[in-house]
């Protein structure tokens, strides 16, 4: 009896969260699942297209993958500055650690198109083999991922730019929790694209 009590407890206190939680937040949850689900899909996929003579396993693993590897694993530290920035209403160290996870992101998609440079100096190309297709279908739409979040990192960049230069919008931005809503949504959905390259750059790493 003490277990089942401690059970609905649980799911009281998980559905009580739930309704706290904002729409955006949830509508970025859901989404975050739904991408998730096409990543794992279309592994599979490259999974079962590649052939065991594949060419994957004749190349050097492509070196501008594991750099990308690299700086999304910093730009996954200077995301987590970003939200302190603004609960301390320090715009311009808020502007600081936004400006260094763009500027990453801008480098990490960078050098995935240079490692598919790397694939087609191999032969391996979008309209060869399937399995050669899927690889780049699968990065492809992880960059997708990552330019719009890049793009919503530029919104939030101009926006709090404008806001330093008015004292009254700078009072409002800084008491408003839905610009902290923002912040806590970039964090979150920028976790999720690291998360989801590293899983990806050791199931390649270990496809060559």
């Amino acid at each position: 009896m003490k277990k089942e009590r401690a059970k609905l407890e649980l799911k009281k206190e998980a559905f009580k969260k739930m309704e706290e939680m904002h729409p955006h937040m949830i509508l970025l949850y859901v989404s975050m699942i739904g991408s998730g689900v096409i990543f794992l899909f279309t592994i599979v996929a490259f999974t079962i297209s590649k052939p065991e003579a594949a060419n994957f396993l004749k190349i050097d693993f492509p070196k501008s993958f594991i750099v990308s590897s690299f700086l999304i694993l910093l730009s996954s530290y200077t995301v987590t500055k970003v939200v302190p920035a603004f609960e301390k209403d320090d715009l311009e160290e808020l502007k600081k650690w936004l400006g260094y996870t763009f500027f990453l992101g801008l480098l990490f998609s960078a050098a995935q198109l240079t490692g598919w440079r790397e694939l087609q100096s191999h032969n391996i190309l979008f309209t060869g083999d399937r399995s050669g297709a899927h690889l780049y279908v699968i990065s492809g739409l992880h960059v997708l991922h990552m330019v719009g979040i890049i793009g919503y990192i530029g919104y939030l960049l101009l926006e709090c730019h404008k806001t330093s230069k008015d004292v009254v919008k700078h009072l409002v931005y800084s008491t408003s929790p839905y610009q902290k809503i923002k912040f806590k949504m970039l964090v979150h959905a920028w976790h999720f694209v690291d998360v989801a390259w590293i899983v990806l750059f050791f199931y390649f790493l270990f496809s060559f």
